[in-house]
């Protein structure tokens, strides 16, 4: 009580009695009595200047006039009110350390999966990864770049960037080039929480969605366990959504251009892109960008020697690769494989077919469109989602940008964790006769879950299509 009444001055302590809050607040040299009386249950105070004058005491230092003026504790009574004219009470706000514990946590856990699995090697690292890399050891990091030759390494420059660059470090090779797409699996991730949260800045949606991306069967086996850089395009895919909702088109582009520049899968992004310069929500005159970022991302690897239109006609000497599926939960399952002259150029002109029905219902539903945000990210998946599935030659890998992308699409539409499930059943299980020479669930029932998600995702786009029109002809 002594202590008390020396700090507080004036009641000799019978606020205590009262549950309030003395008005008359003395001030201690330093206020270390004062910050020793203040219990848990407090208010956050502020002081305004003036209220110094109206404050007892000994003469304060200028530190110590500084954090009387900025914040006191006062003990809450049991009113709760506050008796001095000079304090503006406000209630404490809520401590965010459970939100960064989450995000820890989840980083943490995340970061040691992919180290629990690094030392396995995929066929695809022994055939192909590893040679690159010590290609780059042997002709030198720079000079390295400029006597590539397409037999030898089939991936556009940009790539092969990084695996020059993943050489300084003081690693072994597996684990260097795993580094690459590891590292990109976590910009991702903040990509993932920025179009969440732009979306849901008031709750925790955003924290989830990058939790269950970076936990996500696919996006882990890609990247850690098989070294595969599909996440690194695919992120431009993400990036490229998020500058379109902000209404940043040309940074969108630019996004898709680096994409364009990684993997020729990019081009699962131009049915979207098509429908969004069609129906006018892109303007023509930034057509050119992705081919001038293109371009730009081959200048290192022509000033190193490697021939212009070796670099910029990558994309002109592509060549699908023989067969009609390769592992891809597409339709071709369920083709005979011994007649892939017969049922190749079919799939190529179902997706061209496809397209041209996806651009133009684009432009005919764009303004009928409530939810303009919701109603784009429908249409990114989808754009992901139909390529693959139509045409030959696909890998299983090719379905990783409808993974992502599912994540995102499961907390814009209501129910869409029903597509992220199947399309993340189809392809999980579908790497896993790759990987690890194991068929659980066969591969000519997986293209099931692939229709199935197809046909919610369409489904959910005529009906909200039917829903904003009928509003809009009774408004």
């Amino acid at each position: 009580m002594q202590l008390w009444s020396a700090a507080c001055g004036g009641c000799g302590g019978a606020c205590l009695e009262e549950g309030k809050v003395n008005t008359a607040l003395k001030v201690n040299e330093r206020l270390d009595l004062f910050f020793d009386l203040v219990s848990r249950d407090a208010f956050v105070v502020d002081m305004p200047s003036q209220s110094r004058k109206r404050i007892p005491g000994p003469v304060l230092s200028e530190p110590d006039i500084w954090i009387a003026q900025s914040t006191a504790l006062v003990t809450r009574g049991s009113t709760g009110q506050n008796d001095h004219p000079g304090l503006q009470v406000t209630p404490r706000q809520p401590w965010r350390e459970p939100l960064f514990l989450w995000l820890y946590v989840t980083v943490a856990v995340s970061l040691l999966l992919r180290i629990s699995i690094f030392n396995f090697e995929s066929g695809d690292f022994r055939l192909y990864l590893s040679h690159w890399y010590d290609w780059f050891i042997e002709h030198g990091r720079w000079r390295g770049l400029g006597k590539l030759t397409e037999q030898f390494a089939n991936y556009p420059p940009l790539y092969m960037y990084f695996v020059s660059l993943s050489t300084l470090l003081p690693l072994p090779k597996l684990y260097a080039i795993k580094l690459i797409s590891i590292g990109s699996d976590y910009v991702v991730a903040a990509y993932v929480w920025r179009l969440l949260q732009r979306e849901f800045p008031k709750n925790q949606r955003a924290w989830v969605a990058i939790t269950i991306f970076l936990f996500l069967p696919t996006v882990v086996m890609n990247g850690a366990l098989w070294a595969q850089c599909d996440v690194i395009y695919v992120g431009g895919f993400v990036a490229s959504l998020s500058y379109l909702l902000e209404n940043r088109p040309r940074a969108a582009l630019i996004a898709f251009g680096l994409s364009c520049s990684l993997k020729p899968q990019a081009i699962f992004w131009c049915p979207l892109l098509a429908g969004l310069f069609v129906s006018g929500r892109l303007p023509w005159k930034w057509i050119w960008i992705p081919g001038a970022v293109y371009a730009a991302c081959g200048i290192p690897a022509m000033l190193a020697g490697r021939p212009v239109l070796d670099v910029l006609a990558y994309w002109g000497r592509v060549e699908n690769t023989p067969g009609l599926t390769l592992g891809a939960t597409n339709w071709y399952q369920w083709v005979f494989e011994q007649y892939p002259e017969i049922f190749w150029w079919p799939g190529v002109v179902l997706t061209l077919g496809a397209t041209a029905v996806f651009v133009l219902w684009m432009n005919e539903n764009r303004a009928k469109q409530s939810d303009q945000n919701r109603w784009l990210v429908s249409l990114a998946l989808l754009s992901v989602l139909f390529p693959p599935f139509l045409l030959p030659g696909m890998h299983e890998r090719y379905f990783f940008a409808a993974d992502v992308l599912s994540v995102i699409y499961a907390f814009y539409v209501a129910g869409g964790w029903r597509v992220t499930a199947l399309v993340q059943t189809a392809s999980a299980f579908t790497y896993l006769p790759y990987l690890f020479s194991k068929e659980v669930i066969p591969r000519t029932l997986l293209p099931l879950a692939i229709v199935v998600a197809l046909v919610l995702v369409v489904r959910d786009l005529v009906q909200g299509s039917k829903t904003d029109g009928k509003q809009e002809k009774r408004a």
